[in-house]
């Protein structure tokens, strides 16, 4: 949903960092709650206790994996078994914070977010690149898993209920009651900490800021329920009291908050128009790039000559140092730039889509081998691959 908007930065850090830490407090807690509805028994103290106990022992678990997998792949050459391990990893984390009966699911987040602070510097840039498609396809693949199998029970609840008209007539009220109380609790809990912000802020704590009616507005209003709701209504057990309600209640509750709050956050955001109040950082895209040029000219400059100092690389030198000075010049003005290489990308593009076609047509023809096929068209979907990056798409 935030790659149809444009929020300020602060905003989306907050919505892309609570997706991960809520699910993992969320299903900790639906653990006491499951608990407490079979046994009947809960003691708040106790639960508080435990909880805090099951999430640093999650933690720490975390920890261990992840450094473990950070030492294992450093030794790993082949990019095939670096993606096997980083996918197992995950795995690992959730079943051994279970088996030592802590939380596996901050476990896994934990050391998810090891990974994703370690993989600049450990994965090659084959790795990346094959790890990314793959993991896109993997959750693809797994959270449409998930809708089957809502799907499956929620044909189980119309069949023990008699039909679909027995089946919602009895259900529509807790239903649109949940509903709304999901909704109304999110608003109440992000005005309600705001105003605690504020109040901390006039004590004296100046680091601390507000986000303002209008961020604090479309921050609760973001508050869409997706596959991890799905996830747990499916676990609960098959003796849990009301389990038919919570698994129609879940199913209502993603496509309530989804298709109303979702489909509707970029018509709120133009209305409310959550200003950026956070200083930008120190460098853009453009200045980036042009740093990263430097460095890179740099190199080649203290490589390109001899120890008798005899200039053994002409061309390269002269490649990067136009390359830094075009870049410079997109730094200086990034939209007219842009403007002008558009273009050029379209006969990079043009050319790429030529050879392609040569290369199909002397196969066909039977005047390379197979594997001569697939070396070359590797190298232009590279090439081609590259250009789509650097044109933004």
């Amino acid at each position: 949903m935030l790659q149809r908007v444009t929020l300020p930065r602060r905003l989306t850090a907050l919505l892309e960092g609570e997706s991960l830490l809520n699910d993992a407090t969320g299903l900790t807690l639906f653990r006491f709650a499951v608990a407490a509805t079979l046994s009947g028994l809960f003691d708040a103290g106790a639960a508080i206790q435990s909880f805090f106990m099951l999430a640093l022992g999650g933690v720490l678990v975390g920890l261990a994996v992840a450094t473990i997998w950070v030492l294992a792949v450093r030794k790993l050459g082949n990019q095939t078994l670096i993606v096997t391990a980083t996918t197992l990893m995950c795995w690992l984390s959730y079943l051994l914070g279970e088996a030592v009966h802590v939380s596996g699911v901050i476990a896994t987040v934990v050391a998810g977010l090891v990974l994703g602070w370690y993989q600049h510097v450990i994965f090659p840039a084959t790795v990346r690149l094959h790890g990314n498609a793959f993991w896109q396809i993997l959750v693809f693949v797994l959270e449409a898993l998930v809708f089957i199998l809502i799907g499956f029970s929620l044909r189980g609840v119309v069949e023990r209920v008699g039909d679909v008209g027995g089946a919602s007539s009895g259900m529509v009220a807790p239903v649109a009651g949940i509903i709304l109380a999901v909704i109304v609790a999110r608003f109440a809990w992000i005005f309600a900490t705001d105003a605690l912000l504020g109040l901390a802020r006039g004590a004296g704590l100046k680091r601390l800021r507000t986000l303002g009616w209008r961020q604090a507005t479309v921050l609760s209003w973001t508050g869409m329920r997706g596959v991890v709701t799905l996830a747990v209504a499916l676990a609960l057990p098959q003796q849990m009291p009301g389990r038919d309600l919570m698994l129609v209640t879940a199913f209502a509750v993603i496509f309530a908050t989804v298709v109303i709050q979702g489909t509707s956050l970029g018509w709120l955001v133009s209305k409310v128009q959550p200003a950026d109040d956070d200083p930008p950082a120190k460098m853009d895209l453009p200045a980036a790039e042009a740093a990263i040029a430097t460095a890179k000219t740099a190199a080649v400059e203290a490589r390109a000559y001899d120890a008798s100092g005899e200039l053994i690389h002409p061309q390269l030198l002269a490649q990067y140092r136009r390359r830094l000075e075009v870049t410079k010049r997109y730094a200086s003005d990034a939209d007219v730039f842009m403007e002008n290489l558009g273009t050029h990308f379209d006969v990079v593009l043009a050319a790429i889509a030529a050879g392609r076609a040569e290369l199909i047509r002397i196969h066909r023809e039977g005047l390379i081998e197979d594997e001569v096929l697939h070396d070359l068209e590797h190298d232009l979907d590279v090439e081609e691959l590259g250009v789509v990056l650097q044109r933004g798409g």
